[in-house]
């Protein structure tokens, strides 16, 4: 979101440009006695001034609904995350297990197979993570 404090100056510059629009036109009137034509002008320039402060009002509202959903896309891209961390954690740590009930005197290609079929999981998983960006 944009500082708070620029928004407000643009604010009551806008309103303040609307406040010398109606001395203006106010100051052009001066000779008539018209007090209804008074009224009407100073009713227009409230009504501009109260629109600006809904638009603003408008775009604040729509700016922090935009934040709110970063955040929360943010926040469940880095659960996904932890959940495919924890997946491929858990792939080796039963990797470890399988390993250590291999004997020495066992064969090594067992050993070999064993990493491989751990390997090719850890890259279906990976592959995950490249599909959720």
């Amino acid at each position: 979101m944009a500082n708070y404090a620029e928004k407000e100056v643009k604010l009551v510059e806008k309103i303040g440009k609307e406040m010398d629009k109606l001395d203006v036109t106010l100051g052009k009137m001066e000779d008539t006695d018209s007090k209804i034509k008074h009224f009407y002008e100073q009713e227009k320039a409230l009504h501009e001034v109260k629109s600006i402060i809904r638009k603003e009002n408008k775009i604040e509202k729509e700016e922090q609904k935009a934040h709110d959903k970063a955040v929360e896309n943010a926040e469940n891209w880095i659960n996904d995350q932890d959940s495919l961390v924890y997946q491929i954690n858990a792939e080796i740590d039963k990797l470890d297990n399988t390993l250590g009930k291999i004997d020495s005197d066992e064969n090594k290609v067992k050993s070999y197979l064993e990493q491989k079929k751990a390997i090719h999981e850890i890259k279906k998983i990976v592959k995950k993570t490249d599909q959720l960006g």
